[in-house]
């Protein structure tokens, strides 16, 4: 496998690299969040007292990039089940299902 990346952004953590791997081509985009990990995790631990105006998720920028070329941005539905998914589960500010 080849790979050589063609953007990188230290602010965001966010790499895009292009890889070859035998006969397939193709465009890859990462990004590091240990560090929203750490927020989420932070802030889940403060007291809210207005439970209507808590945050649910710190939500990555690739996840809202990959929600607006699927389409899937505007639903309310779609974003419950990213929000209730395991995988994210490290991205949760509340616990429980929405």
């Amino acid at each position: 496998m080849d790979r050589a990346t063609l953007e990188f952004d230290p602010i965001t953590r966010r790499r895009v690299s292009y890889v070859e791997e035998g006969d397939d081509r193709y465009i890859v985009t990462e990004q590091n969040c240990d560090h929203i990990v750490a927020s989420a995790k932070a802030m889940s631990e403060l007291p809210h007292t207005d439970k209507s105006m808590k945050p649910v998720a710190f939500i990555p920028e690739e996840v809202l990039n990959r929600a607006f070329l699927e389409g899937w941005f505007h639903d309310k539905a779609k974003w419950r089940a990213w929000a209730n998914d395991p995988d994210n589960a490290r991205l949760r500010i509340t616990t429980g299902r929405l």
